[in-house]
């Protein structure tokens, strides 16, 4: 039951963010929006940052999942940028509520396991250490998390930020070398 209250809650708040930003949703509109009261809100979260967290790590997680689902046929950008398509108005309002610095931590906390997840099903063959293939998630989370931004300044107008699927590419391509390498 608590899954399925916190997911309630965060289809409203998400809900919500479609349409402004989250400095103008109290918590009365998130419960109003799901058909539940403020004491049940603040049973499951103490605030609304503390809601959108979790709305976040939860779709990370079904990023995650999907991109372990063996019948998906779609590749790591792809679902990332449905993903980002799918919901560009929440995004949009999403990075318009919060300040950079926190919005950068927030973003890296959510996209760092989804590029751990990208380096982990392509080091197979490859024998790096945990603390490089860290190293290599961080980089790149940083390198991804910069052309979102620069993208959701662009209000999300083009189809993907430019040179995404080539950042993807230079993943992956650079992951396929550590293990074409440790075949030698």
């Amino acid at each position: 039951m608590s899954v399925t209250t916190k997911k309630a809650l965060a289809m409203s708040l998400k809900s919500l963010l479609e349409k402004k930003t989250l400095d103008k949703i109290t918590v009365k509109d998130i419960v109003s929006g799901c058909s539940l009261n403020r004491q049940t809100f603040y049973y499951h979260f103490h605030d609304t940052y503390d809601l959108l967290q979790w709305l976040y790590t939860y779709e990370t997680g079904t990023i995650i999942e999907k991109m372990r689902d063996p019948a998906n046929e779609s590749d790591e950008y792809a679902l990332i940028l449905q993903h980002i398509m799918d919901n560009k108005s929440f995004i949009i309002n999403t990075c318009r509520s919060l300040k950079r610095d926190y919005l950068i931590v927030k973003l890296k906390d959510c996209i760092k396991p989804v590029i751990a997840e990208i380096v982990n099903n392509n080091n197979s063959k490859a024998s790096i250490s945990q603390k490089d293939a860290d190293m290599i998630s961080d980089l790149f989370s940083n390198a991804l998390i910069g052309l979102v931004l620069d993208w959701v300044n662009s209000d999300l107008s083009e189809d993907y930020p430019p040179h995404f699927k080539k950042y993807i590419d230079i993943l992956l391509d650079y992951l396929h070398r550590l293990n074409t390498a440790s075949d030698d």
